[in-house]
């Protein structure tokens, strides 16, 4: 029962409930490890629900959009052409106005030429805005692929194409998308850790009852459960007007382990902590 508040539970109770600390402080290196794995795997299934429940519906409308309002293409390894030998195309969005344009004859684009537009297509190059006063080309011939297959001499680019590209694209996020974000937060949120047990190096030459490092880094893994609470909740929209800045995570983190050094430090039978009788 101890263990359901003090590991299972403390992405919340690691934010006010002293035996979060307690227990942390009487385990092996092995438990910070775990939380902190556990930690991440909660991070990403909060990505994932809201890439599924609130993004892909968008993408998914965007791409039903698109199908009914792009040209079909012909791509040749000298370049793009519209198949109904038109030379120029654009395609508007309901409420915005131009979101890609087509120009077979342009061989240059600035800025001003897009518009408003995010896409400019031309036969040998797709610029894409990045940015306000950022503009990124790409070389869209046989030599600008640079493919180590062998590229077909013809590829017509229809809506069906891009409806099976967008398919594959869902499958990745799906099974390949998770485990990548999952593996990157994870050596982050380690390595993070270890740089803050530094200071928790310190805040354990000020206790009565030293720690070794193990105990050390254990605490400094449940102490960041508050800002990582905090950052999590300053991604809601309805918090997106109020600024967080990196100073104050850091500022958040000190605190939590100083209070779990501290409170870590004291007699077992002060009120603080549960005596040895009193755990399960």
């Amino acid at each position: 029962m101890n263990n359901l508040f003090s590991f299972w539970l403390a992405p919340v109770t690691a934010l006010f409930h002293p035996v979060v600390y307690h227990d942390a402080s009487k385990s092996s290196g092995g438990r910070g490890v775990l939380y902190t794995l556990y930690i991440t795997c909660i991070t990403v299934v909060v990505i994932m629900v809201f890439v599924f429940v609130v993004l892909m519906p968008k993408a998914n409308e965007l791409l039903d959009w698109g199908k009914t309002n792009m040209p079909v293409m012909i791509w040749t390894p000298e370049g793009l052409n519209l198949e109904n030998g038109q030379t120029n195309y654009v395609m508007e969005y309901p409420n915005y106005g131009p979101v890609a344009i087509f120009d077979m004859t342009k061989t240059g684009v600035t800025e001003q030429d897009m518009g408003k537009a995010f896409i400019f297509v031309t036969k040998t190059q797709v610029f894409v805005k990045k940015e306000p006063g950022r503009l990124e080309a790409r070389d869209i011939t046989q030599a600008g692929i640079q493919s180590k297959q062998q590229l077909p001499a013809k590829v017509r680019i229809t809506k069906e194409l891009v409806e099976k590209l967008f398919q594959n694209i869902k499958g990745a996020i799906f099974f390949i998308v998770p485990m990548v974000i999952l593996i990157t937060l994870f050596i982050f949120n380690i390595v993070n850790n270890l740089f803050y047990s530094l200071v928790g190096l310190l805040l354990n030459l000020g206790r009565m009852n030293k720690l070794n490092y193990g105990a050390i880094f254990n605490l400094t893994c449940f102490a960041m459960t508050a800002s990582w609470f905090v950052m999590g909740i300053m991604r809601l929209p309805v918090f997106h007007r109020f600024p967080w800045p990196w100073w104050a995570g850091v500022l958040m983190n000190l605190a939590y382990m100083y209070f779990a050094f501290k409170i870590t430090d004291q007699e077992s039978d002060d009120g603080w902590l549960p005596g040895p009788q009193q755990q399960a």
